[in-house]
């Protein structure tokens, strides 16, 4: 089964003259904006323009060799992957522009962006999904909601975008996308610009994106974007089904992971022009996203808000940015639990299954450090029963954090 990888290696050499943007093109592209490219693609009020193979070298030259501390990720993505990209004819004289990076606490904004311009292919503008951020999280959360900061954004970047490819030196064709929360704010710029400026766009990629809440945005991006809408899904997909329409059209494909870790992009099968499509999803995600949909669904909008902020609040009250940083220290997880504590007990739920499902491998010292602290924490947190919290590996090896309730 082949993966992204494969694709590099067996279209590298062929450009885009030669064989049209496809399916697959829209995935390396969607992934390498994840890479922190701060310094190295001009921003938008800098202009100007750098080639993606001479971007990744830079990017390799101040990590001596290894991408890893430019990955703004919790995708496969690593070394192998941007020299493949970098260096094939295909990718590596593609134009980087107008790159956008901000965090901001204050307005609970997550947003970066890149224009990319294809030889031979028109413009595609890439939005980066979520990061491992709080105030990234606290977004996804916050779509239930609300229009968030951050496609606000988006709808800005993307109409600047438009108007920039009207410059004689770019080709006619604009594509946007992206991945994750990228893909939300890829179909939510594109639906919410203007007609004009939106009759430029000739395809918009949600790869495994969270749709709109029909609260929020009543009439969907589909009825907006039509046939332009372009919905990639893995066969276990959960992210990108949230806020689902039952009556759209998407391609399912492929994966090589199990789970909910099919949401990186690295795992998807690909052939050499297109995805390798599946029938269906599985029905084991089938019978989670209806569960996750009743969940939704059973809490009323204007409740929405506050169980999102109570929840990163209190996951930000010993003084973390990042999920890795909440149980850091002894100290910081006693403040966690300490603001956990005021709460009701379906935010306390919510708030220890987002550290569960996105605590990653530095968990490993966190055994060490705070293994007591968190046990006897969470026990207090939980109930009066005596309680042990292990930390399990699962079959791809990476840890998890389970409860123990002992009579």
């Amino acid at each position: 089964m082949a993966n992204i990888y494969d694709y590099l290696e067996w279209r590298g050499d062929v450009t885009f003259d030669m064989r049209p943007f496809n399916d697959v093109d829209n995935l390396v592209l969607s992934i390498l904006v994840y890479l922190d490219f701060s310094g190295v693609v001009p921003s938008e009020d800098q202009g100007g323009s750098v080639s993606l193979g001479d971007a990744c070298k830079s990017l390799l030259q101040k990590g001596g060799g290894d991408v890893a501390p430019f990955v703004r990720s919790v995708t496969g993505m690593d070394t192998q992957l941007v020299r493949l990209a970098a260096e094939s004819q295909r990718f590596g004289d593609v134009r980087l522009s107008a790159y956008a990076d901000i965090v901001d606490p204050a307005r609970a904004l997550q947003f970066a962006a890149i224009q990319y311009d294809l030889p031979h292919a028109g413009t595609y503008v890439a939005f980066r999904g979520t990061d491992s951020t709080l105030v990234g999280w606290r977004e996804n959360l916050m779509i239930s909601f609300r229009i968030t900061a951050a496609q606000e954004e988006a709808a800005r970047y993307l109409e600047r975008a438009i108007i920039r490819a009207d410059a004689p030196e770019h080709e006619a064709s604009i594509m946007v996308g992206g991945h994750s929360k990228g893909a939300n704010l890829a179909e939510y710029a594109a639906a919410s610009c203007s007609d004009h400026l939106r009759q430029r766009v000739t395809c918009v990629y949600s790869n495994d994106g969270p749709g709109m809440a029909p609260e929020v945005m009543p009439q969907s991006t589909r009825q907006i974007l039509k046939d332009k809408l372009r919905l990639i899904v893995p066969v276990y997909s959960v992210i990108g089904m949230i806020f689902a329409r039952t009556d759209e059209k998407r391609m399912v494909v492929a994966s090589t992971a199990s789970g909910i870790d099919q949401h990186d992009m690295a795992t998807w099968q690909v052939r050499r022009d297109g995805m390798q499509e599946v029938d269906e999803l599985s029905p084991d995600c089938q019978r989670l996203n209806k569960s996750l949909a009743a969940w939704v669904d059973g809490i009323p909008l204007d409740e929405r808000e506050r169980v999102t902020n109570e929840v990163f609040d209190a996951l930000q009250a010993g003084g973390a940015s990042t999920f890795n940083q909440v149980g850091a220290t002894p100290e910081a997880m006693q403040q966690v639990v300490r603001a956990l504590g005021t709460t009701d007990e379906r935010t306390r739920k919510l708030a220890i299954d987002l550290i569960q499902r996105t605590i990653d491998s530095s968990v490993g010292a966190m055994r060490n450090a705070t293994k007591h602290a968190f046990e006897d924490a969470v026990g207090r947190l939980l109930g009066a029963r005596p309680q042990r919290v292990g930390v399990v590996p699962t079959r791809r090896g990476r840890p998890k954090i389970k409860v123990y309730i002992e009579s």
